[in-house]
């Protein structure tokens, strides 16, 4: 198990990751009630580059400065959750 500081700097490195696609791309709720034309669903993908990009450099960077790979696992993890969660609210949004 690892130890409580790499623990806590991994969940600090998540939230972060999410926050970056907060600030790349709209909210869910807002994708899923507007109605979305293709144009705007490729640029809302092309949000996701800036904002995993962002979210790999923090993993990581808390990563080498720990010296254990769970801060990147859980940047990782983070990105698949988000692009997971916005490519859900694409195909079902009803606006």
């Amino acid at each position: 198990m690892p130890k409580a500081e790499t623990l806590l700097t991994s969940a600090l490195v998540a939230v972060e990751g999410a926050h970056a696609f907060s600030a790349f791309l709209p909210s869910i709720f807002t994708i899923r009630r507007l109605a979305v034309p293709q144009d705007a669903v490729d640029d809302l993908r092309l949000g996701y580059i800036p904002a995993s990009i962002f979210a790999l450099a923090l993993g990581t960077l808390a990563s080498l400065i720990l010296r254990n790979w769970w801060p990147l696992a859980a940047s990782i993890m983070t990105i698949i959750f988000m692009i997971s969660a916005y490519e859900w609210a694409i195909r079902s949004a009803y606006g």
